[in-house]
């Protein structure tokens, strides 16, 4: 009995002088929030369209005629009046551009008409090539376009019959003095990027404010 006393005294000092594993330091866990969604972007401006078959109003810079010209020669044209969309002016006027004799035949001499027929090809923006299409001679007195403008160009071109797509017919040869005007349109839907508005600017400081 004392023997058993003896050893359960020792298995309780063996126990006491153990050392007792601690357990580590609580760390701070840092907890990762979600990343932050980025700043919504301000979508572009819509783009401005000039649409196909817009008609637009042009000046011919060249004489052309059914005796001085022939069929496939081509000629300088310009836009008389600026094309406004949407309250924008998208092509300013006095750009310049090409046009084409797309027929011509000289009036014979038994008095036989001379025929020409012009075509409207495109106008140079900046590089941009903005295709057009038809081509119509503006009748004398007629207002609509012109806003008052006289024809004086049409007006010397004989006694011609205007016909579709500029197509003239003529006692004798038919002149078309530079300067004369006509209708065109647009071949295609041209699109143009509306002017974005530029942000407020910062107030200039005075001396007076930095006080």
């Amino acid at each position: 009995m004392r023997l058993l006393s003896s050893f359960l005294v020792l298995l309780l000092q063996v126990s006491a002088a153990a050392p007792v594993a601690s357990e580590p330091p609580a760390q701070d866990v840092a907890i990762a929030s979600p990343p932050a969604e980025p700043a919504a972007e301000t979508p572009p401006p819509a783009a401005l369209i000039l649409p196909k078959g817009h008609t637009i109003l042009i000046a011919i810079d060249r004489e052309v005629g059914s005796k001085v010209s022939a069929t496939g020669d081509v000629f300088p044209i310009r836009l008389a009046e600026p094309v406004v969309v949407d309250g924008v002016k998208l092509l300013p006027a006095g750009i310049t551009g090409e046009g084409q004799v797309v027929h011509a035949k000289k009036g014979g001499m038994a008095g036989a008409a001379g025929e020409l027929l012009l075509a409207a090809r495109y106008l140079d923006h900046g590089g941009r090539r903005i295709e057009l299409r038809s081509f119509k001679f503006i009748e004398a007195g007629d207002e609509s376009l012109t806003r008052g403008k006289d024809n004086v160009g049409l007006a010397s071109a004989t006694n011609a019959v205007i016909g579709p797509l500029g197509f003239l017919i003529g006692g004798g040869n038919t002149i078309i003095a530079p300067g004369t005007v006509a209708t065109a349109k647009t071949r295609n839907d041209e699109a143009f990027e509306r002017a974005s508005e530029a942000p407020p600017s910062a107030p200039e400081l005075t001396e007076e404010g930095m006080q």
